[in-house]
């Protein structure tokens, strides 16, 4: 199969950018993706790489050219772990550069950005697309990413930018290869790394849905709306049993483990290993709604969900095969 249009990818070494690029080659699209060092082994007719990132002006002016989509997946996850200064760099700046680019090309530009670019919603509140921007800008990954939202809401609205955002929430599932921050958790919670538990959970998406939803986005989406690309909840707790069964998880309050958080910080330093806490994610997994909207997508994206237990089960059974566990 072959495909008239020439998509520009950014992120395609990550862990959603990846799946991505594989599947639009399954389709017959023509792919140019960013690499930022050594050159990526997925290798195709169909696929050019360019080297650069989203500090290279230059190398984004070659990505973006001659594309008719830019679907932009990179981003800098931080759960309070990386500098602020590094996350709206690269969240911000690199996605104005990339505004920048598609304007002057005439490309669609298809944003990849998070449930947590906006406020949650308390128990009698609908979590859908209209909800408030994040201000808190101690949170600093969501309010990255509401700030890189913002720049391409402006463009649209000043500049005629053609543009659709997509707000995925949690992304879990085969393959990850590096793997992400929640494959890394799962690792943890199957090898039993984790000596406790907290409550809270939240809105947990397959990667191979969201991948799904995103192609369908190319031709379905329209210029000017977001939507939001959402699965279904789970608490921390339900997951970690899914992930070693036969583990009894200690659990301990969320007060009590804020408190603890400067005494696990020195640990971490002291026995090098990293446990994927902070009070932001911390925070983030207390208040997370247990109800996202995301019929809007289902409607007019065609996205559809598997259960999360189906999700954490593949996960773990590729891991396994992988020799990750």
């Amino acid at each position: 199969m072959t495909n008239s249009k020439t998509i520009g990818l950014t992120g395609a070494t990550g862990h959603l950018g990846n799946n991505v690029l594989l599947h639009l080659i399954k389709l017959g699209y023509t792919v140019k993706s960013l690499y930022r060092s050594s050159l990526p082994v997925t290798e195709h007719p169909n696929l050019t790489w360019i080297k650069g990132d989203l500090k290279n002006e230059a190398s984004i002016d070659t990505l973006v050219q001659n594309t008719t989509t830019v679907i932009h997946c990179a981003a800098v996850i931080s759960i309070g772990n990386i500098s602020s200064e590094k996350v709206l760099d690269i969240n911000v700046n690199g996605t104005e550069k990339i505004i920048e680019k598609c304007l002057k090309h005439n490309s669609k530009l298809i944003y990849i950005s998070s449930t947590n670019a906006v406020a949650e919603s308390s128990e009698n509140e609908v979590f859908n697309e209209n909800r408030p921007y994040k201000t808190n800008a101690d949170f600093v990954y969501g309010h990255s990413k509401a700030l890189a939202e913002q720049a391409i809401v402006t463009a649209i609205k000043k500049e005629g930018l053609d543009a659709i955002i997509l707000r995925p929430s949690a992304i879990v599932g085969p393959p990850d290869h590096i793997p992400s921050h929640f494959g890394n958790a799962i690792l943890d919670f199957a090898n039993g790394k984790f000596p406790f538990l907290t409550s809270g959970g939240y809105n947990i998406v397959d990667v191979r849905d969201v991948t799904r939803t995103i192609i369908n986005s190319i031709t379905l989406g329209k210029s000017g709306e977001v939507y939001l690309v959402t699965g279904a909840y789970m608490s921390i707790f339900d997951i970690a049993q899914l992930a070693n069964p036969t583990n009894k998880f200690k659990r301990i309050s969320l007060d009590l483990l804020i408190m603890l958080l400067p005494i696990i910080a020195l640990i971490k330093r002291v026995f090098k290993f990293d446990w994927p806490i902070s009070k932001e994610s911390l925070i983030t997994l207390n208040y997370g709604p247990k109800v996202m909207d995301d019929s809007k997508a289902v409607r007019l994206l065609k996205h559809k969900i598997r259960p999360t237990e189906e999700t954490i089960n593949d996960l773990i059974n590729w891991f396994k095969t992988t020799n990750k566990l």
